[in-house]
């Protein structure tokens, strides 16, 4: 009862008590999986009653937290979907709840403590779970996502001015270091836009101004409709990459090969997601 009460002191201000933080954050659990349950599933997920579940949903709808659509192979049965600001709600709640979770567990070590461990195995050996019950369920419902749009942001805005920094020492910008560095042999600057295909990347107008810019700090000529390095543009050209690969050690110096290796996929698909949305937009 204790807890109950901190929760909802905890989530007064997002306008939560602790049963519909129960619905909304294992709602927010099962959606990860692509899942979008009955009201009965729900239920059945929880351990709640089914009509408690059927009046918090109801509650939940009228804030605008979640959505009650009719089920597809069922017309007597609702689905349940987290709203775009039930997502917010619920994301901001979880990490309250983990916080208060942390504070709690405090004397004891806190949650990841071998105390804390013990505690656990007790309780899930009083309510007769398995511990990968407890854990998976634990793990779907409450755990929020550590990582997100604006992580991805932050890191690239912060790499990206470490980047702009340096070539603003050497008269570059972005835009014409990205040219810079297509122009690998004598080519035409039809090809030169053609080959920047990384999304995000300035695009063909841009690429021509860089192109413009470049020929008139003498790091790039152009002859006979090809365009090429000139001796100070591949001088420039080496120094910088010299200089990014010791700037790139010293951001990875010390960071586990396999958290390396975990990130560059996770980053690899988040590429490929943010490429197809945009072409859908």
């Amino acid at each position: 009862m204790k807890w109950r009460a901190s929760v909802d002191r905890t989530l007064a201000s997002l306008g939560l008590t602790h049963a519909q933080y129960s619905l909304l954050a294992s709602l927010s659990g099962l959606s990860r999986t692509g899942t979008q349950p009955s009201q009965r599933e729900l239920a059945d997920y929880t351990g709640l009653e089914p009509i408690y579940v059927s009046k918090l949903a109801r509650t939940l709808e009228k804030a605008g937290l979640v959505e009650r659509p009719v089920h597809p192979d069922d017309p007597r049965a609702v689905r349940l979907k987290l709203t775009q600001r039930g997502q917010e709600v619920v994301a901001e709640a979880i990490g309250r709840v983990h916080a208060l979770f942390a504070e709690h567990m405090a004397p004891i070590g806190g949650p990841d403590a071998p105390r804390a461990r013990e505690l656990r195995q007790s309780l899930v050996a009083l309510l007769g779970e398995t511990p990968l019950t407890i854990d998976e369920s634990e793990r779907t419902m409450t755990t929020p996502r550590t990582i997100n749009g604006r992580t991805i942001n932050v890191a690239a805005a912060a790499t990206r001015s470490v980047l702009e920094t340096l070539l603003d020492k050497e008269g570059l910008d972005f835009d014409a270091w990205i040219a810079l560095q297509y122009v690998t042999e004598p080519t035409t600057r039809e090809a030169v836009r053609g080959s920047i295909t990384v999304p995000g990347a300035p695009g063909g107008p841009a690429i021509e101004a860089a192109l413009d810019r470049l020929a008139a700090a003498g790091l790039l000529r152009e002859s006979g409709g090809q365009v090429e390095r000139t001796a100070e543009g591949t001088e420039l050209f080496g120094r910088i990459t010299a200089v990014t690969a010791q700037i790139g050690d010293q951001l990875f110096d010390g960071i586990d090969p396999r958290d390396l290796a975990a990130a560059e996929r996770v980053l690899e698909r988040v590429t490929e997601r943010a490429t197809a949305v945009r072409g859908g937009l």
